[in-house]
């Protein structure tokens, strides 16, 4: 209750302290106001006629369920990592106070991180490539906890893993976002979020399936790594949709 509350309060707020357009804030000017709406909609009429704007366009846009399916492998990694750390921790023979306070290391980590993480990327001319990269990070640095035997050199990977995963989501959004108006906008981000969630299933299972058959983490957070992995390269397959021909990041 304590963890939901502020979320619960904000989302009253928002509804009251929100605008939904830049014409109904108050803290803007006129001429400010009427040059974001022109905006808004010179690029809300391009996607729409690139993409289309409706339900259908979105739920017959192949590139919202490979969306969908990247942001499944970053939920693999996200809840499975988050449910299991805290036995990853108890097997290093602290008290469970300690658990506890270990365990929040790298989510306070990952808070920070993602707020610089995406900064970096809403500066930059390129957003695809801090969004691959934060996922790849998070695949390796979780391949590199397994093979790690000293307890502070294990949490701190796996910081670096968590952080990572917080980072990606920070900037991920962005993408469909891109390209998606309208109702497809609507629909597609919520196609994206459902299957995206399915992931919270499949993490936890499947690092407790392995971890049953093998009695150990190594083999269940190498199989994590390898799905992180695998969300990267399909992202960087894809592209950005909102660009021409689906650019890939740039190579230097």
């Amino acid at each position: 209750m304590l963890e939901a509350a502020p979320a619960v309060l904000l989302g009253i707020a928002c509804l009251f302290v929100l605008g939904d357009r830049p014409s109904k804030v108050k803290w803007l000017r006129q001429d400010e106001k009427d040059w974001l709406e022109s905006q808004l909609a010179a690029e809300q009429k391009t996607m729409s006629a690139k993409h289309g704007s409706t339900l259908r366009a979105a739920f017959t846009n192949w590139r919202v369920f490979a969306l969908a399916f990247i942001n499944f492998c970053c939920i693999v990694g996200s809840v499975g990592i988050g449910l299991w750390l805290p036995q990853i921790v108890k097997g290093f023979g602290v008290t469970s106070s300690t658990v506890g306070l270990i365990t929040a290391v790298p989510y306070a980590v990952g808070a920070t991180a993602m707020l610089f993480w995406a900064r970096l990327a809403r500066r930059s001319a390129h957003r695809l490539p801090y969004v691959i990269g934060a996922l790849a990070l998070a695949a390796v640095a979780l391949a590199v906890s397994v093979t790690l035997d000293d307890p502070l050199l294990k949490v701190m990977a796996i910081t670096v893993t968590v952080a990572s995963i917080l980072s990606f989501q920070a900037t991920f959004w962005a993408i469909p976002s891109g390209f998606l108006t309208g109702r497809a906008a609507a629909g597609g981000l919520a196609l994206i979020v459902s299957i995206g969630n399915l992931g919270g299933f499949a993490g936890p299972f499947l690092i407790g399936l392995i971890r049953e058959a093998t009695h150990n983490f190594s083999l269940s957070l190498l199989a994590v790594s390898a799905i992180l992995l695998l969300g990267a390269t399909v992202m960087f397959l894809l592209g950005d949709p909102a660009r021409p021909n689906g650019e890939r990041p740039p190579s230097r």
